[in-house]
């Protein structure tokens, strides 16, 4: 539930909570400000406006094409990511990746035997329940490997360095 839905339809602190009847007509929601809550304003003075290579001086007459701006847009998120990643992951051991394979091996076994188990001795159909299960298995297994190829991608790019690791 987010912090606006809270506050939209908080009771009134002077109020006691009461239960309201089932019929009773609804309410119209109640706004009020959060005082510790930072105010959100469209032209904030904190940060660039607009990225630094679309600074009026440096653009030609006509602008900036499309596949221009997607060229320094994934560049920016190239450097956004490697920066942050860095600033946040620290100090990779290769026993810390190797547990996130071998985590990946074992959620893939256990999808593998459920899957096995709800298809063996000779049953036709299988429950709502073990098909949730199977899935929620695939999910966890999908998502394990998808954070490896991420944590290669990261190795790659060197935005982690495992210690014994060779740069080129």
């Amino acid at each position: 539930m987010s912090l606006m839905t809270v506050t939209r339809f908080a009771p009134k602190k002077d109020k006691p909570i009461a239960e309201e009847p089932a019929a009773a007509a609804p309410r119209r929601p109640v706004l009020r400000a959060i005082p510790d809550a930072p105010v959100a304003t469209p032209h904030s003075t904190k940060g660039p406006q607009q990225a630094a290579w679309l600074a009026p001086s440096s653009l030609p007459k006509a602008g900036v094409s499309v596949p221009q701006y997607l060229r320094e847009l994934d560049s920016f998120q190239r450097q956004q990511f490697s920066t942050e990643t860095r600033k946040i992951v620290m100090d990779v051991s290769s026993r810390e990746v190797e547990g996130v394979v071998a985590l990946a091996a074992k959620l893939r076994g256990r999808y593998l035997a459920k899957l096995l188990d709800a298809a063996g001795h000779g049953r036709v159909a299988v429950s709502e329940t073990q098909m949730k299960e199977i899935q929620r298995c695939r999910e966890m297994y999908e998502e394990a490997m998808r954070g490896i190829d991420e944590l290669k991608l990261a190795l790659n790019n060197g935005e982690i360095a495992i210690p014994g690791m060779d740069r080129p």
